[in-house]
């Protein structure tokens, strides 16, 4: 039960448009420069590298998750497709916890921790440049921005006991950010469980 509870929640939402149907997805990896990236990331000597490799490894788990909406692949910074959504954004916190005092389940030992801004702007037949000033606005440097959202989770009280969703003893972080490319999946599908799917005809 204490496993369950690993995981990512939509923090915060500041645009939402109720876009859907694009027909592609390009993932922008992720700025990482001005997060807090903290915890037991393997050893102190290792951190920077686990950090320099976090933009790549969160935009390839948000590429296959994006995949169950639309055609979706990774593209570099200096790259503006013509049309469809572009999903890009900031890393505020990647907290990896410590692994060694989660050993000890039913309270916030060290849980691990990930904040994450996510901006998803639309283009549509033209590429669209625009300086930075006017992220805040209506118009992201991409595109129309038809979504921006904070998403947040971690580990929680999970304990030594892992599962797919939690990370119990081992390296939180790849969790982390495989559970928050879900979430994000789940927030910009229509019906994402299938609940209003009907297997009879029959009113219930």
């Amino acid at each position: 039960m204490l496993t369950a509870c690993a995981g990512v929640h939509v923090k915060e939402t500041q645009v939402a448009a109720g876009a859907t149907h694009p027909t592609a997805i390009y993932i922008r990896p992720f700025d990482v420069s001005q997060a807090v990236f903290n915890g037991h990331h393997s050893t102190v000597g290792e951190r920077p590298i686990r950090r320099s490799l976090a933009p790549a490894e969160f935009a390839e788990d948000l590429r296959e998750e994006m995949s169950k909406i639309a055609p979706s692949m990774v593209i570099n910074e200096d790259q503006i497709p013509s049309t469809g959504w572009i999903v890009e954004g900031q890393f505020d916190v990647v907290n990896a916890g410590n692994p060694s005092l989660r050993f000890f389940p039913g309270g916030p030992f060290g849980t691990s921790k990930v904040l994450i801004h996510v901006r998803i702007s639309e283009v549509r037949g033209h590429s669209v440049s625009l300086d930075s000033k006017d992220l805040a606005g209506s118009y992201g440097k991409r595109g129309h921005v038809i979504y921006e959202f904070d998403v947040a989770g971690g580990s929680r009280w999970t304990g030594h006991d892992g599962s797919v969703n939690a990370p119990g003893l081992g390296y939180a972080t790849p969790f982390d950010f495989r559970n928050a490319a879900e979430r994000i999946e789940l927030a910009l599908s229509p019906d994402p469980y299938g609940y209003g799917i009907r297997t009879s005809s029959a009113p219930r």
